[in-house]
């Protein structure tokens, strides 16, 4: 076992006995409902004991008709974290940027490959990005676009001026696009260094399924899918995955339901003596001193938030009702009101 990777920390989900509020799933899609039966169908015509052609066609189709590329612009794959290795792995050899505070696995998977991983302040913004990419010759930058655990999101004028000034590949991870309502996607056939993830687990709320994808032009899709090699996501899932783009109403309803439910619970939050991070995602970042102590005096009311450090914590925007309860509990234990 190698050294530097002994310790680790091993992720251990909450109890399914408690309300899950830290990993930022969509509680308001009605997938019971729609795929009532729905699935049974589909299993019928899947030769189970057979590895198929593992092209996924209608499911690659029809996300390419949904984010408006060219199928030949879009690789599939078991949850878009999935692709993180591989484009670690293979579009680098010696040193990742990413910014300090982002996406836990970007520094996991550069750590496992050896990489240099470089931060830079996320206060310093994109020029500080930039900045940070030019002066270490970085050969792949990552960010979470909006942040994640943060929720804050940069404009496509600074993400342009990214692409525009640096030379390397630049990984922009969309798991929340729908929430910020702003993608780059349509940036990917002018800058052929740009990769943009998406994924159903999110808006789509089809966190179980592991359904994401990498968009990019059609060599690097080419290059990364032989890299990668076949059979990486269920053809059953695959399926699935395409008959849920059909419903895109219902995801868009949901969407908006969750920033309601979000910008309700900002303001309560904002009554207190905490600091709130305006969020463009499905969850909320609070500093608040002594946040462990808080969160482990919610997994005592039986719900579970998302700790970052000392002084953060991250909420998933669950329902009215789910989010009532959580008001109801944290409002024994945040500071004094203003």
């Amino acid at each position: 076992m190698r050294a530097d990777l002994q310790g680790s920390p091993l992720y251990k989900p909450p109890s399914s006995q408690h309300l899950n509020l830290a990993l930022n799933e969509n509680f308001y899609m009605p997938w019971h409902e729609v795929l009532a039966g729905k699935i049974d169908e589909i299993a019928k015509d899947i030769p189970f004991h057979q590895y198929g052609t593992s092209s996924y066609e209608q499911l690659i189709a029809r996300f390419a008709n949904y984010v408006g590329v060219t199928p030949e612009e879009v690789l599939p794959a078991s949850g878009s974290d999935s692709l993180i290795p591989y484009l670690i792995g293979a579009l680098s050899a010696r040193t990742v940027v990413t910014f300090d505070v982002d996406f836990f696995r970007y520094g996991q998977f550069a750590k496992f490959f050896q990489r240099e991983h470089v931060k830079a302040p996320i206060a310093d913004g994109i020029d500080g990005l930039i900045e940070t990419a030019n002066a270490h010759q970085a050969e792949l930058i990552l960010l979470s676009n909006p942040n994640n655990p943060l929720g804050i999101a940069w404009g496509q004028g600074a993400l342009i001026e990214l692409l525009e000034e640096v030379t390397c590949y630049v990984v922009i991870d969309e798991a929340y696009a729908e929430y910020h309502g702003e993608s780059v996607v349509n940036l990917i056939s002018k800058y052929p260094k740009l990769i943009v993830l998406r994924t159903l687990s999110k808006s789509w709320g089809l966190a179980r399924l592991r359904v994401g994808f990498m968009l990019a032009n059609p060599a690097l899709i080419q290059f990364i899918s032989a890299v990668r090699g076949p059979f990486t996501l269920s053809d059953l899932n695959a399926r699935i995955g395409a008959h849920v783009l059909a419903h895109e109403d219902l995801m868009r309803e949901a969407v908006q339901k969750t920033i309601q439910t979000r910008e309700q619970f900002s303001a309560f939050l904002q009554t207190y003596q905490v600091k709130v991070y305006p969020s463009t995602a499905n969850f909320v970042y609070v500093e608040v001193a002594d946040a462990r102590a808080i969160a482990a005096r919610l997994l005592e009311d039986g719900m579970a938030v998302a700790v970052f450090g000392e002084n953060g914590l991250r909420v998933t925007i669950g329902t009215e009702a789910q989010m009532t309860r959580l008001e109801d509990s944290l409002a024994k234990y945040l500071p004094s009101k203003k």
